[in-house]
């Protein structure tokens, strides 16, 4: 069998840890094993029955360089012997690249899930050229800037592969939101999702609310480590009365069911996996003109695009599918994801680049 080894020690739990644990399942009832590497006492639950999947927790992560760290990775690996080592987290490329060189796996797969600037040139050079690691993405728009930087990246150790997403079952009975905040019929919900991060631009929401009617609420999916820090800024705003907090949900499709349309707000992101979820459920979206999203979207086919941090053209955008000015057909929106972003489609691709079918 082909043995995997997926590194996610994260505390917090998001989009890309989310990704981690849809590519440990499916690649373990595909026949191969997956070990997940994470941090001690983080996540280790949700990874509980999946098929061919064992989670391994580690004290510590490190920094740029750990020995102790260096040689607990090493450890794992020799034991193992895996045919590909996954590192999900750009502060987990170093150690794991170096550890895994050093435990003689040849195949090292590093995931980026957004834009980010090359700050250590020297480093990526032994990542990408020394070690020999190869790049995944999850959008041709963050390929195609990666690329740019040509000495270390090129057409061969660069790949994008899309974060896969299913049709949702039909059984499925959605939450009831205004039953659940004791809201009047002819509210309006909102729903936007994601980890609690200057990033995810959920500060914005207040300003988008004062420019909406008084029935437009917005309930929010998720945690993170800036939680106390932006709900606390939010409390001080009169609109806070309208946004309602849910924390962490195990599943997501009562969620999406429940909602009228979706937001995202963000500042930067790849491709946000909450936008492709709500499409998958044939809700209706605004979204910021990040990168992922514009090609997610289709430049504005498949939903409404507005300029990042613009409060104006968000408020615009909801009251435009709010009054049915803009409306995009639920059926069509299930149609593209499935089509171009299915589930399907990850776990090949998934497979084939994991063990050098490329």
């Amino acid at each position: 069998m082909k043995k995997a080894v997926l590194f996610c020690p994260s505390r917090v739990w998001g989009g890309i840890e989310k990704n981690v644990q849809l590519r440990a399942r499916f690649l373990g009832e595909s026949g191969v094993l997956v070990y997940v590497v994470l941090l001690k006492g983080f996540f280790a639950d949700r990874f509980e029955g999946l098929e061919n999947v064992s989670v391994i927790q580690v004290a510590s992560r490190g920094g740029d360089f750990n020995l102790f760290v260096v040689a607990n990775y090493v450890r794992i690996l020799r034991e193992i012997c895996p045919d590909v080592v996954f590192a999900a987290l750009k502060k987990d490329w170093w150690l794991v690249s170096l550890s895994s060189r050093l435990a003689g796996v040849n195949r090292i797969i590093l995931y980026l899930g957004i834009a980010r600037r090359v700050k250590s040139p020297i480093k990526f050079f032994l990542i990408f050229r020394v070690f020999k690691a190869l790049l995944m993405v999850n959008s041709d728009s963050l390929r195609d800037k990666m690329l740019k930087y040509s000495r270390f990246f090129n057409e061969r150790n660069v790949a994008r592969v899309y974060n896969g997403f299913a049709r949702p079952p039909f059984n499925v009975k959605a939450l009831d939101f205004r039953t659940m905040f004791n809201l009047p019929p002819e509210s309006v919900i909102i729903g936007c999702a994601g980890r609690f991060s200057p990033q995810k631009g959920f500060d914005l929401l207040p300003e988008v609310l004062a420019r909406l009617p008084e029935n437009v609420h917005v309930v929010h999916a998720g945690e993170g480590e800036f939680e106390e820090k932006i709900k606390s800024s939010i409390a001080q705003r009169s609109e806070s009365n309208r946004i309602h907090f849910l924390g962490y949900q195990k599943t997501m499709h009562a969620f999406f069911g429940g909602i009228d349309l979706f937001l995202l707000c963000s500042r930067n992101e790849g491709m946000a996996n909450v936008l492709n979820e709500a499409m998958s459920h044939g809700v209706s979206v605004v979204s910021t003109r990040v990168p992922g999203s514009e090609e997610l979207l289709r430049h504005g086919q498949y939903g409404v695009l507005v300029e990042i941090d613009d409060v104006d053209a968000m408020a615009a955008g909801v009251h435009a599918l709010m009054t049915g000015e803009q409306q995009f057909d639920g059926a069509e929106l299930q149609e593209w994801i499935e089509t171009e972003f299915g589930m399907g489609r990850m776990v090949e691709e998934t497979r084939r680049y994991f063990f050098g079918q490329h």
